[in-house]
């Protein structure tokens, strides 16, 4: 059930109290959505969230009466109001199953890994599952719940995604990364949302030289890999440790490089940002 921290949060136009936040109305319906971090009372790669949003809306067929700007307002009046410095932000335009649009931004719960799961990775564990119309960023409840219950059960950071034909997808809230002889390794983009961070990592990849293919990986070749990662708005680039009953190469070099010149890359947009 969606959960709104702090002081308020944004319904259509207005400010309103986080005490009036009703998570029932987005049970049906369709939603579109982004979830965008916060650091230093900045929101990180904001115009970039906004593209993917109207992009995952287009590919929905779903029409958006509110602008770019509309939209970058709403954020800076939740961050402004909430006296926010750090955390998550979700926005979504929502039709309820009368085809009534209300758009909504709030300050959700936010879990970032901790330094010793940078240091020494994390679990995940694979679970047969296909998106329709991957590209698009939408409200899948069943899915999400399915995922989450099984992330509970095992103790596991994240399940990633393999379809009926074996291949790996993506993680229910990440994407995944693979270093083999040298070379990163990412499923192919037709098959998986287009993460932010996912972009910038593959920036980063092109900008420092590193062999990179996005190809189709099947569950067994993975297994067989040196390191293994994710990436994601809250993970930013997250080490695996064990995937299923296989381990990586937490220290792997390439990785560690990219983690770092991430890391860079935020700061950068911090340091940039203006509204």
């Amino acid at each position: 059930m969606e959960t709104a921290l702090l002081n308020y949060f944004v319904l259509d136009t207005q400010l309103h109290s986080t005490c009036d936040f009703n998570p029932y109305i987005l049970e049906k319906g369709i939603g579109i959505y982004e979830v965008l971090r916060v650091e230093q009372g900045k929101p990180l790669f904001l115009k970039e969230h906004i593209d993917r949003f109207f992009s995952s809306a287009a590919l929905e067929n779903v029409p958006v009466d509110i602008s770019r700007k509309f939209i970058r307002q709403a954020v800076r009046m939740l961050i402004g109001q909430n006296c926010m410095k750090q955390g998550n932000i979700k926005f979504l335009y929502h039709w309820d199953g009368k085809g009534t649009p209300r758009f909504m931004a709030w300050v959700m719960p936010f879990f970032y890994p901790s330094a010793s799961q940078y240091a020494h990775g994390v679990v995940v564990g694979s679970m047969p599952a296909r998106r329709e119309n991957p590209n698009a960023k939408k409200v899948l409840h069943s899915l999400r719940k399915k995922a989450d219950t099984f992330i509970k059960q095992k103790s596991f950071r994240e399940v990633i995604y393999v379809n009926p034909r074996g291949f790996i997808t993506e993680g229910s809230r990440s994407n995944i990364f693979f270093v083999h002889d040298n070379r990163v390794l990412t499923p192919e983009l037709s098959q998986v949302l287009p993460g932010i961070t996912r972009a910038k990592v593959i920036q980063l990849i092109s900008e420092k030289g590193m062999p990179f293919n996005e190809t189709k990986i099947s569950l067994s070749d993975a297994m067989g890999y040196d390191a293994c990662f994710l990436t994601g708005t809250s993970p930013k680039i997250l080490p695996v440790s064990r995937f299923d009953d296989n381990t990586f190469h937490v220290q792997n070099d390439l990785m560690r490089m990219l983690m770092q010149g991430y890391d860079e890359m935020m700061a950068a947009d911090i340091r940039s940002f203006s509204w």
